[in-house]
Parts: structure tokens; sequence; C-alpha cells
């Protein structure tokens, strides 16, 4: 079924299209809410109610072409996970700015990355780097969405983006160490 009949019926509160909005699209939205949360338990809960959302919202979605539905779920998963971290008091930022020399990661000696290890590297971050590095890294926001959406200044975003990525390289170059030694 394409995406406007599926959109159509779902509007509609048909279960059939709704649990088939749900099959294709649950997956997705369950990884894109563990790398916010860091956990399967947490993204589980937090995906029930996002879907819960969509359904409740869905009337008001405008079709903007294929792959238009799912930027929109995922925007609110995004939401969703973001909510859950500001309820829980988890979303904390360092205010701390860096100067340049300090932003500057050599990445030089990094070959051969493994992205099952640099995602298992971003899900034990500090909640803040996680949730500024995958909003700017992975979903294409800039430093002032971001600020905006978090209630945090654009200075505050680039320094826990400069902080995420040099937690992920000297992980990365403790394990090279590690497996050259």
């Amino acid at each position: 079924m394409n995406e406007e009949k599926l959109i159509q019926l779902c509007i509609k509160a048909n279960r059939k299209a709704q649990r088939e909005l749900f099959d294709a699209t649950y997956s997705t939205c369950f990884r894109l809410s563990v790398r916010y949360l860091g956990n399967h338990h947490d993204a589980e809960d937090v995906v029930s109610e996002a879907f819960v959302r969509i359904f409740q919202q869905i009337g008001s979605f405008v079709f903007h072409g294929e792959g238009s539905l799912r930027r929109w779920i995922n925007t609110i998963v995004i939401n969703e996970s973001l909510r859950f971290l500001k309820r829980r008091k988890m979303l904390v930022f360092e205010e701390d700015l860096l100067n340049s020399a300090e932003t500057f990661i050599d990445i030089s000696d990094l070959t051969d990355i493994d992205t099952e290890q640099v995602e298992q590297i971003i899900s034990i971050m500090p909640v803040g780097y996680r949730t500024v590095f995958n909003l700017f890294a992975v979903e294409g926001f800039s430093h002032g969405e971001i600020a905006e959406l978090l209630s945090i200044t654009e200075n505050t975003s680039r320094s826990q983006l400069s902080k995420a990525r040099r937690f992920i390289i000297q992980r990365l170059k403790t394990s090279v160490n590690y497996e050259n030694a």
C-alpha cells in the first residue's frame, strides 16, 4: 500500500493500516530512540508513547512525497526521546566553551573505523554529548536549531558536539592501541 493511502486509512483509525504503519517503521523508530536514550528498555517505552502521538496527530500530517511520512515519524520519535530525557532530568549540559586548540581532534591514527564500535561508544556517552551529537551529526540539525530545541545556547551546542567527537576519538584510539598491543 502506498504512503498516501496508508495515511488516509490511519486518519480513519483503520487498525489494519495502523498496524501496517507500525510494523513498517517500528524498528527504525526503536533504533533512533536508542541512539538518544542509550538503552533498550527506555526506548521501548518512548517508542510506544511516540506511536500513540503519531496516531493522534496523523490527521495533521501533510504529505510531501515518498519519505515524508518517515521523516515526520522520526521527528516525533526524536521529540518524544528528548521529552523523556527532560522529564527524567537526564539532559544536562556543561556550559564551558572550548577554545579552538581544544576542538582540534587528530584522527590520523584511526583507519578502518568499525561503525558498530562507534555506535557502542555513542551509547555510553554522557546524555548531553550524545543528544547534541545525534541531532547535529546524524539528523542534520544546525546549532541554532539544536539550541532552540534543547533550550541551550548555540555555544553550548558547539561545545557538547566537540566533546562528543573527542569522546568518540579517545575511545577509538584506546581501542586501536589496545588491539595493537
